[in-house]
């Protein structure tokens, strides 16, 4: 217990790369005042709305609030979202140097319309997503590329944060985990389709449905638990494999054909919101390994962590006293 509270006291010193799919999450409150007479709808009135990070965006924002320096580099668009985004990154202390603005596509947006009077939990009535899922072009690789090549002597690690937005070319997956191997730097990876194309990483942290769809069976036993994480570990020639399996714990695999080390979850009776869970553990798994943890010791560190943030509603985040008192009451 000691020794994980003592790499806490180090995540400020850690300076950590995040390249992702940039996605602002709109929260749209409003309160239910009847049905419409034009279709079998609410009428909401409108309350507040509010924008946070979401996507590779909201695993910076998980990396700021645990007291790492964060670079971020992805795509914007040239939109009123992408600038209040970008606004919002900056007042957290977060470099936004590396985000480029395309004029081809908009920021991508998670609209969530929830209802709910003042005294009572907000339900999400629907969600509209906003998403450009192509490619990014060539001239916008080159300007990310150059932002990394630019910045990743200074950095201690490297997120690869994938939602599927179109940021990993194949071109950006290749050559930013080269240039992070030939500086020595550690690089995690949080894919939510494409694990598989993230070769010669220090560590991966897909959940377990991710790992059902990218080897194509159940991770129904631990048989079979243990055969994905060594398939895993083969196929994309990595250090480490971490499979989070929500309410039954994690899973860490480190050696070629030998079973995982399991540990339960840190909290599965307070389960409020599991969204943006994983953001919280690619962040604090990141900071952990960067401030000299080892595997299992990050994975411990990364399980405190997310068990705060399901107890929160929404994309949450959590910070390191909360994370300090987390571990010593879990002992």
């Amino acid at each position: 217990m000691t020794d994980l509270i003592s790499y806490l006291s180090k995540f400020d010193q850690q300076k950590i790369l995040i390249v992702g799919d940039i996605i602002a999450d709109e929260f749209i409150i409003g309160e239910p005042e009847r049905l419409s007479r034009e279709a079998p709808v609410l009428i909401l009135r409108h309350n507040e709305s509010s924008i946070l990070p979401g996507g590779g965006t909201n695993a910076a924002n998980n990396v700021a609030d645990l007291g790492g320096e964060v670079y971020l580099a992805g795509v914007i668009g040239a939109d009123r979202m992408g600038e209040r985004l970008k606004k919002y990154l900056a007042e957290k202390q977060i470099k936004t140097d590396g985000l480029i603005v395309d004029d081809s596509r908009p920021t991508s947006v998670k609209t969530r319309i929830l209802a709910g009077g003042g005294q009572t939990v907000k339900q999400q009535v629907v969600r509209i997503d906003k998403l450009e899922n192509s490619h990014v072009d060539p001239e916008i690789e080159e300007k990310l590329l150059a932002y990394v090549e630019e910045v990743i002597a200074e950095v201690e690690a490297v997120i690869l944060s994938d939602y599927g937005n179109g940021v990993f070319t194949p071109r950006i997956k290749e050559r930013v985990i080269e240039l992070a191997r030939d500086e020595e730097k550690l690089v995690t990876v949080d894919s939510r389709y494409e694990l598989l194309s993230f070769e010669g990483i220090s560590i991966a942290t897909p959940n377990k449905e991710e790992t059902e769809q990218v080897l194509g069976f159940k991770l129904d036993s631990r048989e079979q638990i243990d055969r994905a994480g060594q398939a895993l570990l083969e196929k994309l020639a990595a250090e480490a494999m971490l499979i989070t399996l929500g309410g039954e714990g994690m899973a860490l695999f480190t050696e070629p054909g030998e079973s995982g080390t399991y540990i339960p979850a840190a909290n599965f009776t307070e389960v409020f919101d599991v969204t943006g869970a994983g953001d919280t553990v690619i962040g604090a798994l990141t900071l952990a390994l960067a401030s000299g943890a080892a595997f299992e010791e990050a994975m411990r560190i990364a399980n405190h962590a997310a068990g705060i943030v399901v107890r929160k509603a929404g994309v949450a985040t959590t910070d390191r006293e909360e994370v300090r008192k987390m571990i010593e009451d879990r002992g």
